[in-house]
């Protein structure tokens, strides 16, 4: 886990002002507190404006706590470090060692002692979130869903009028290998789901595929990260939040502060 902390020596600056440092201690708590929230909200941004299609990945493994009093953590858990701290081109490892958005499902063990893990494909993302060949995708199912009179994001309702819950459509699209090594068609096996979230009640609607990755395919030069230098540099999204919010606390928030009592 990567993590950006802030920890100010609140006493040492507020001890120059005699019998107010009290009320200076206050104020620079609060300005380290409003600081770390800038942070927060300025990593997000940057995941934002420079991820593109993995911008959810990252944000969603973002964290912000305050760990003791006066001491914030702006951390990045395991999730996206690979955003984070980049990779190499190789076989997708990670899929069948940690928890991540892609890899939902759990990490399971064949009859012939290889792991292996079903991998959920959401074609029902916002564009900003997606590839140019996932949209190239996304636009033929919406093609193809047309064609079939099945609405791609409208939720469908049945006869009471409350929406449909599961599995509601499952077909294949004829549609091109992305890769001579690929078993399947990308669109093989759509899926279409509608699901409540049992703490809001909202239901969404997901357009899936799936697809199996196992310990074998790494032989069979299957699931291979592409040579992407932009991946294998790493966003370092972190650093660049981190020399941010050392200018801002020098340049605004702590002269904004002792601005009061001078």
């Amino acid at each position: 886990m990567a993590d950006l902390k802030f920890e100010i020596n609140i006493d040492e600056v507020a001890s120059q002002f005699g019998e107010i440092r009290n009320k200076v201690a206050k104020d620079l708590k609060n300005g380290v507190q409003s600081l770390a929230t800038m942070t927060h909200a300025k990593t997000l941004e940057l995941a934002t404006t420079e991820l593109n299609s993995v911008s959810k990945i990252y944000k969603d493994a973002l964290e912000f706590q305050e760990i003791e009093e006066g001491v914030w953590v702006v951390s990045l858990n395991s999730k996206a470090m690979w955003i984070e701290e980049g990779r190499k081109t190789g076989f997708m490892e990670e899929l069948l060692t940690v928890e991540s958005p892609e890899s939902k499902g759990k990490i399971k063990t064949s009859k012939d002692g290889k792991k292996y893990r079903v991998i959920p494909f959401e074609h029902s993302k916002k564009p900003s979130e997606q590839t140019k060949k996932a949209k190239e995708l996304t636009d033929q199912i919406r093609k193809v869903l047309k064609e079939k009179k099945i609405p791609y994001k409208k939720l469908e309702l049945g006869q009471d009028g409350s929406p449909k819950l599961g599995l509601l459509h499952k077909f294949d699209i004829n549609s091109a290998r992305i890769k001579e090594s690929h078993k399947d068609e990308p669109l093989k096996g759509i899926a279409i789901y509608q699901k409540k979230d049992e703490a809001t009640g909202k239901v969404s609607r997901d357009v899936m595929t799936f697809r199996v990755i196992s310990e074998k395919h790494k032989d069979e030069g299957k699931w291979i990260y592409p040579d992407n230098a932009k991946y294998a540099q790493g966003a370092k999204l972190m650093d660049k939040a981190f020399a941010w919010a050392l200018i801002e606390w020098e340049q605004t928030v702590l002269p904004d502060i002792m601005s009061k009592y001078e």
